[in-house]
């Protein structure tokens, strides 16, 4: 299992090019979320919100890297994971939303969020490692 690192300085190895896309397809999926929920209301629109903007951009993306060293179906699985948390977050929004402050239900739905992707990450690696 590999350790999870933050590099900032790979952010100067990434194209300009590819940031732009990256932004791009974020605020497709934001808009996206914001139609839905205006023309079906804000329940159906927060479950697109659950869908991470960077999937899309990180799976076209990733073909244009060479020199990584992770393959491809690992960045999709870990995108997998990630993606998971983030229903995990939508489901806390939308059962907290109305009882509690707007911090805490953001609090809380972003330590689910973490919770659930940390550990299908724990289970993930510790099942790849067998």
């Amino acid at each position: 299992m590999s350790a999870i690192r933050l590099r900032p300085s790979k952010l100067r190895d990434t194209p300009v090019r590819g940031m732009v896309v990256r932004f791009a397809f974020g605020a497709i999926v934001s808009v996206a979320a914001g139609l839905v929920g205006l023309r079906w209301g804000p329940v159906a629109g927060g479950v697109f919100l659950a869908f991470p903007a960077i999937l899309a951009a990180t799976l076209t993306l990733i073909e244009e890297e060479e020199h990584r060293r992770a393959p491809a179906a690992q960045d999709a699985r870990g995108a997998v994971l990630g993606a998971t948390g983030m229903i995990a977050f939508a489901a806390c929004v939308w059962a907290l939303a109305t009882r509690l402050p707007a911090p805490l239900v953001l609090a809380v739905a972003t330590v689910a969020w973490a919770v659930v992707a940390g550990l299908l990450y724990l289970v993930f690696g510790a099942r790849r490692g067998r």
